[in-house]
């Protein structure tokens, strides 16, 4: 149950940051090290330890049986990101600044849980389940090991960052030959598990055993999700480690599931989506549970506190541990969502809660009795206006006491020339990204929680294949809210995967009419723009989408692959060096270099990028192919047929490979073990006609004589490339040959023969 509040507890502010006095050094229990787990997307009241019957979580409430157990802590924000950055730097997003997922970046200025660790002498180790806290966010900062890595090639045509993950079992495989690999050094391990994130698709035993419904299903992926938990605190306890670690264990933000109209998270900051378990067991812990409010900032202040670290001058959060002792800290936790007011255009919202009463700044406020009212079903605002008027100043008071002195940062505007030709082009147009203070009165979240869903379902419709629907929805979605910047950039999106340019050009430059900083929409109108045949303009604006965000990888790619289907490979030379200065997505862009230097023809080159490539990831897909066209043209065909193979090895949807690899061994006299592999590029595109007319060739000199007609006439029939359509001919006279046919191998020989002369041949 929650704690009663105060009556006086909303009357300044400032008592709830005074109190940011850590525990001495001496109070630090004995804690060697420091295992640190978010389980993203996790609401409390989904664990056993917190009281819910249906949960199979016994690793996480064992940990809870013997730590403390926050019943009421809360986080800053339901999106990971900025979550995090609140977990890792202790302090509040109106100071670190990152407000969503996406486009938003820890800046290098801060101070994170791992630098100040790995200053005092800590090994540091991030281990982490999903995109959006990929290092190039700016979340890595410290780690002397940080696994991300992600394959960008596996996820071109996802529908959002957020798809972009990988199982716990993996994350939780990393982590573990991590921590393995130095037993003598004081550790600080983060172990990030994405898995009760949608989709919601745990791995068995854990699903059989929920039933099937969305619940169920969520349920399981926490189930699924607890066992990974309990493989991390079982290794630590075979070697013997975990008696001097600290264990934290905590979400980002948790999961409405439905309730008040919201299926997941990041668009209201009811309590469903901002409550988190918090649970701290270690060395020197007593067993108890804190019913006092608390926040996700205070992890930092009081694991370093238990560490005997004195942390960073700017840390907002305060040291939990006096609460153990009975002391009250008197602490209110605020939220906010930015969400709605950057995809959507309508309000952010912001909230300040102590431990019973919850105030939401919207256009129009709400005031919940948290003790009476858990499911905040009945808003006291109107009601109670005076303790609403109480909690709204005290909440302006916080944000302006946790605010950076820096401000937001804005990007720098284009010259006059640019701007006139950018907004010639679409890509300039009625202002920039939307601020709260902007003046402009917002609609209100909660009037539009049916248009965010029906968005939503656009979203599930296109994913699901379905584009027509997608397209359908959002137009539906447009006709009652015309101004809504996300629908345009989704409409744009679902028509350019139906290769409808020009329809898709014109929904981008709706979408940045309304925001003309708008990323997604400036990259998707230049990507149309490339499709289109119009470089220029496609170039004109990824170089403004680069200099609106410097660091994002993806632009820059696009950058040299305009430049080289332009034909200017220095240009693009510059921008994938700069992508790997900046260590973005390494493997890919080594790729995309060797892939730079086979066009211009500096194979060597092209073989020490690509070899350093899979050096990164072994697995990477199309690298091993272009190693073989590199050493094609170094003229070494033992090597070239090696790399295909591999490619072929790893993933077995490549025809290309499949088809070189034929063609060598074909060259080389192979032919019986070419023809597998030719067979196996037409069973992949069986509308390659040229493949057909090589396999073929390949037939024929393996003395398959009706084999071979059968797969030249295929090919014939199947369009093949102009200049080997004669091939196939070839191929059928030397087959009537052999067999006495004379009339119809003069007939085909000289079909050939006019082909060749067509295509310029002899």
């Amino acid at each position: 149950m929650r704690r009663a509040a105060t009556s006086i507890l909303l009357a300044a502010a400032g008592c709830w940051l005074a109190c940011t006095g850590s525990e001495p050094a001496a109070d630090g229990g004995g804690a060697r090290n420091l295992l640190l787990v978010t389980l993203d997307t996790l609401r409390a009241d989904h664990l056993g330890s917190y009281g819910y019957a249906a949960a199979r979580t016994p690793h996480l409430d064992a940990l809870a049986g013997r730590g403390l157990r926050f019943a009421q802590a809360a986080t800053v924000t339901p999106l990971t990101l900025p979550a995090h950055s609140s977990l890792m730097t202790g302090t509040f997003p109106a100071y670190h600044g990152v407000r969503d997922n996406g486009g938003f970046y820890l800046d290098d200025e801060a101070e994170t849980l791992a630098e100040v660790l790995a200053a005092a002498g800590w090994r540091t180790g991030g281990f982490v389940g999903a995109f959006v806290l990929d290092s190039r966010w700016g979340i890595a900062q410290g780690f002397e090991h940080y696994f991300d890595d992600f394959d960008l090639t596996r996820f071109d045509d996802a529908p959002g960052m957020d798809a972009i993950q990988r199982p716990g079992s993996e994350v939780v495989d990393r982590a573990l030959a991590w921590l393995a690999a130095d037993r003598e050094r004081p550790f600080f391990a983060w172990v990030h598990l994405y898995d009760p994130h949608t989709p919601y698709a745990a791995p068995e035993p854990f699903r059989s055993r929920f039933p099937a419904t969305l619940t169920g299903a969520y349920d399981a992926e926490i189930a699924a999700t607890d066992a990974q938990v309990g493989r991390l605190i079982q290794a630590l306890d075979d070697d013997g480690r975990l008696a001097d670690t600290l264990v934290v264990v905590l979400a980002d933000h948790g999961e409405m599931l439905g309730q008040h109209g919201e299926a997941t998270h990041g668009f209201f900051i009811y309590d469903p989506a901002v409550r988190i378990p918090l649970i701290v067991a270690g060395p020197g812990i007593a067993p108890a549970v804190i019913e006092d409010q608390v926040r996700i900032v205070d992890v930092m202040p009081t694991v370093l506190a238990r560490l005997g670290v004195e942390p960073p001058a700017a840390v907002q959060g305060v040291d939990l541990m006096p609460l153990t002792r009975g002391r009250s800290l008197r602490l209110a936790a605020q939220s906010e969502s930015y969400f709605p007011l950057y995809h959507y255009g309508w309000s952010e919202l912001a909230s300040i809660q102590d431990g019973r009463y919850k105030y939401v700044r919207a256009p129009r406020p709400e005031l919940y009795d948290l003790q009476q009212d858990p499911g905040e079903q009945h808003d006291l605002a109107a009601q109670q206006p005076e303790r609403a008027a109480r909690m709204a100043a005290a909440l302006e008071r916080l944000l302006a006491s946790v605010a950076s002195p820096r401000g937001e940062r804005r990007p720098q505007a284009a010259d006059a020339e640019t701007a006139a030709r950018l907004r010639a082009l679409g890509y300039l147009g009625g202002g920039g990204r939307p601020a709260a203070d902007d003046g402009v009165e917002r609609a209100d979240p909660k009037d539009k929680i049916g248009l965010y869903n029906l968005l939503k379902e656009a979203t599930a419709a296109a994913a699901g294949g379905d584009l027509d629907e997608a397209i359908a929805r959002v137009r539906r979605l447009l006709a009652e809210d015309p101004e809504v910047v996300e629908a345009h950039l989704l409409h744009g999106n679902f028509l350019r995967r139906q290769e409808r340019y020009e329809d898709a050009a014109a929904a981008y430059r709706e979408a940045l009419a309304r925001n003309g900083e708008h990323h997604e929409a400036l990259l998707g109108l230049a990507l149309a723009y490339k499709e289109l045949g119009r470089l220029d303009d496609a170039l004109a604006g990824l170089e403004r989408a680069h200099r609106l965000d410097p660091r994002n990888g993806k632009v820059l790619w696009q950058i040299a692959d305009v430049e080289m289907r332009a034909g200017r490979y220095d240009a693009a030379e510059k921008a994938l060096l700069q992508a790997l200065e900046l260590d973005l997505d390494r493997p890919r862009f080594l790729t995309k270099l060797g892939e730079l230097y086979l066009e211009a023809g500096r194979p060597a080159e092209a073989v020490e990028r690509l070899r350093r490539a899979l050096e990164h990831n072994p697995e990477l897909r199309g690298a091993n192919f272009h190693l073989g066209l590199a050493y094609e043209q170094l003229r070494r065909p033992a090597d070239a047929i090696a790399a295909y193979r591999a490619e072929l090895e790893l993933h077995d949807g490549a025809f290309r490979a499949s088809f070189n690899l034929a063609k060598l061994l074909l060259d080389a006299g192979r032919p019986q073990e070419a023809i597998p592999y030719f067979r196996r590029t037409v069973e992949i595109q069986p509308e390659l006609g040229t493949a057909y007319l090589y396999l073929a060739k390949a037939l024929l000199d393996a003395g398959q004589l009706e084999a071979a007609a059968d797969a030249a006439r295929t090919g014939l029939e199947h369009r093949p490339e102009p200049r080997l359509a004669p091939l196939g001919h070839f191929v059928l006279a030397d087959v009537y040959s052999r067999q006495g046919r004379t009339a119809d191998a003069e007939r085909e020989a000289a079909a050939g023969r006019r082909l060749q002369r067509a295509a310029g041949g002899r």
